[in-house]
Parts: C-alpha cells; structure tokens; sequence
C-alpha cells in the first residue's frame, strides 16, 4: 500500500474494489486497483476528482528512492514539468508529480489497450500475426513519435514492447521520465533501465547512449512485431550480449517486402553513426509513401498537426521513467540447443565494459548518485525476489554462487549449461540470476569509478 495514503469514509453506495473504505492519494486521486509492479516500484489505477470529462481515469506510478532532501524534491518536480509539456498522439501524456516521503509519484495517461507485448503474446499464443498494414502503421506511429522526442533534444534510453500501450488500437510510447534525478545521466543509467533484448551494441559497452540508440531499440520492435518474437534471443543473459554485439543481423521472412527488411537492416546497424534517424527513416521512399496513406486516415489526423522536423541534434538531456509495463515481467528464452559461444569475445566484451565504464562515466551531482543507487539497489532487490520465487531460495543460492564462480572462471557456456541442468530442468530458468549477476557487477564498477570521480 502507499505510504502516504488518506482514508476517507465512502459518500457513495459503490464500494471499491479492495476495501469498503477508498483511499485518497494526494487529496486527489481515488486509488482503483493495483495494475502490476515494475523494476522500480508499483502501477496502480486511480480515479482523478479533479480530471476533465473523459480523462478521469489516469495512472500512478509510485516508485521509492529513499528520503529526498528539499533541493532533491526541486529538482524531480522541474524534469516532471519539461515531461508535461511533450503533447504528441503518440506518446502517454504526462500529467504531474510529487514527493511524498520515500516515495515519487507519477500521473500519466491511462490506455486501456494494455501494452504492445501483451498483444504480441496473444496473437502468438493464438497462432496468429499482424497484418502487413497493422504493422506499417504502428511503425510509423512510433516512428512520429520518436521523431518528435528526439526533435526536442530527449532521450527515452528504455524503448520495447513493454513500454508500448495501445489506446484505441493506435500506439503510444510510454515509460520514460525524470531519469537525470532517479538514475543520473552516467552509464549505470542505461544498463539499469534498459532491457537486454533491445540494449543496442554501444550500450552494452558503455560507449554512450545518443538518438540511434532509441534507433536501434525500435528496429528490434519492428522485427517483434513481424516475427512475434525478439531480434537477439539466447539461453542466458551472456549469449543475448554476445549477439547483440557481435551476432549477425536478423533478416524478416519472405512475407514482408524487401525495402522494409532493408529499413529493418539499417536500423541495426551495429555502428551508431550508419544508422538513420527517425526523421530520416520517414523520408525514405517506401516509408514516405506508406505515410501519406497514412495522413489520409481520418481516424489519426492528429499525427500530423505537427510538421516533421528536420534530423534532431544529439541529445543532451537523458530522460526514462525506468518502469516496466504492467505485463508479466519476466522474459521467455529460447529451448533447445545453442551454437557454441565464442568465450573470447566474451571476455573482449567484459573488459571493455569494465575500461569503458570508469573511463567515460561522467561526474553526477552528489546528491543523484544517492539515488541512482538507491534506484540500481531497488532493482537488484527486485530482481532477486523473482528468481527466488521462481527457483526457490535453495535452488536460488546454489545457482547464484555457482554462476557467480563460473563466470569469473570464464567457464564455456556448454559447461555451465550442463551444470545447471543438474540442479534446475532448463538452464533458461536460470537466465535471471545471470542478469543479476551481470547487473550486480555494473554497479559495483560504476559506483567504484564514482567515488574515483569525486575523489
């Protein structure tokens, strides 16, 4: 329950759906029900009393970052109001926020269409796929929408499915935020808030994070939305990386047309500087002719109120809500067996995340890196609990030390694989206590290369 709850006795017939008391949050919002957990604290339903016609119902976020000192509580509420003012169809509305105890409180748009992976993992359950028509116009829509971020000099660093919500079957990007304030603006930002699946090559090794990043996260939602299933996919958290990084590109079945698979290509490119830019990829041919179909459709004039700017500069200002969505949040790997991995590039890879880290983190405010970590350490938290409750704590501990140990032995991956089908009946049940693992080594490098910086 929030900590910061009034209770008020009920003037109406109409019980809530928990209590026969409803609880008022900020003199405002009437809690409804809860919509699930994130990485970083707990979605709920609220009921605006002072909302529009319309607009009553909205969503909270709450996510805990420890006591906040007064210049703290200044400084999340001035990101919250530049959030506030981004107004595109495509993207969740951003109403308001506030701080109340260990708690900051975000009130956004509500979609009653769920998100986007829920909608991919009923159509595969169902043994159907989108059209090529769906799919054509949910991509431009996000791609307005990423254009219109990236145009003004924002960053949402978290792109997927997840963070994706449908309202009257039209997409909105959603789950980005005041990141500068709850997880600072140095690598541990990225490697905390984004999702192995989507993480483009640059940021897996700490080589900066700019606009073709967010670029790189879309195409791995293109190809979701033509496949039903993720662009780089592996048995544990080490062989997604290594593909990511070092893997061929995906290619798109023969169903769909060659200029979108090329699209699909340039948008994964593994060096930042050849991939496109949002507004460039609206103004290749075959996307621009979809798009003028797609003005025409009455139903979603509203796209175009805004002219389409021109190539956004690098942006400056970091910004994620750093949630997941209220889908389940765990991740289905692959089954069977997995090509041999190249231990090589692996470790070419950790080195590299290790210099790169202490030498490119940039200094952050004494006061944001308290809560980055607070941040990073509710997640790990989080992270944690799940994997117990998936494995169980026996289980758990006898996994976690022994990856723990193999990793640092750079044992193959054949060999771990069959280890932990000693103890556990697929190796994939596994694969949260690698991202653990992996996530626990980061902090400890950036907060090492931290104290390095301050000193």
């Amino acid at each position: 329950m929030l900590k910061f709850q009034e209770t008020v006795k009920h003037v109406s017939g109409s019980a809530p759906i928990s209590t026969c008391s409803e609880t008022l949050i900020a003199r405002r919002y009437v809690l409804q029900q809860k919509l699930g957990r994130g990485s970083f604290g707990t979605v709920y339903l609220v009921s605006d009393k002072k909302g529009k016609q319309g607009e009553e119902l909205k969503v909270l976020k709450e996510i805990s970052v420890g006591d906040l000192k007064p210049n703290e509580t200044v400084e999340a509420n001035l990101e919250a109001q530049l959030l506030s003012k981004l107004n595109h169809p495509a993207i969740v509305k951003f109403y308001s926020s506030f701080v109340e105890r260990e708690s900051f409180c975000i009130i956004t748009e509500y979609c009653e269409g769920r998100d986007l992976d829920c909608k991919i993992q009923e159509y595969k359950e169902s043994g159907k796929i989108f059209t090529e028509n769906e799919i054509i116009e949910w991509f431009i829509q996000l791609l307005l929408g990423v254009n219109y971020m990236h145009e003004r000099r924002i960053l949402h660093r978290d792109l997927k499915t997840k963070n994706i919500f449908l309202k009257n079957n039209l997409l909105k990007i959603g789950d980005f935020g005041v990141s500068r304030l709850l997880m600072g603006s140095c690598d541990l930002a990225t490697t905390f808030i984004g999702t192995p699946y989507y993480m483009s090559p640059e940021a897996l090794k700490h080589q900066g994070y700019n606009t073709k990043s967010d670029i790189w996260s879309l195409g791995c939602i293109l190809y979701e939305m033509c496949c039903m299933d993720h662009a780089f996919t592996g048995h544990n958290f080490l062989s997604i990386v290594l593909k990511i990084v070092e893997g061929n590109t995906p290619t798109l079945p023969d169903r769909y047309p060659s200029k979108l698979n090329t699209v699909l290509h340039s948008m994964l490119n593994k060096n930042p500087s050849l991939r496109p830019s949002a507004a460039e990829i609206l103004k290749i041919p075959y996307i621009d002719e979809q798009l003028e179909v797609f003005k025409n459709l009455s139903t979603i004039n509203s796209y175009f109120i805004l002219e389409i700017p021109e190539d956004p500069q690098i942006a400056e200002e970091y910004y994620n809500d750093v949630f997941d969505s209220c889908s389940e949040t765990s991740e289905e790997e692959e089954k069977g067996e997995e090509e041999e991995e190249n231990m090589e590039v692996s470790q070419t890879v950790s080195k590299t995340n290790l210099q790169t880290a202490i030498s490119m983190a940039p200094a952050v405010p004494r006061g944001s890196r308290a809560i980055n970590n607070t941040m990073a350490e509710t997640k790990l938290k989080h992270m944690r609990e799940s994997a117990i409750q998936k494995l169980g704590a026996e289980v758990f501990e006898k996994v976690y030390h022994y990856l723990k140990k193999a990793r640092e032995q750079n044992a193959s991956e054949d060999e771990i694989q069959e280890c932990l089908e000693k103890v556990v009946s697929r190796a994939s049940d596994c694969f949260e206590v690698d991202q653990l693992l992996y996530f626990e080594e980061q902090l400890h490098i950036c907060s090492t290369s931290g104290k390095k910086v301050s000193h």
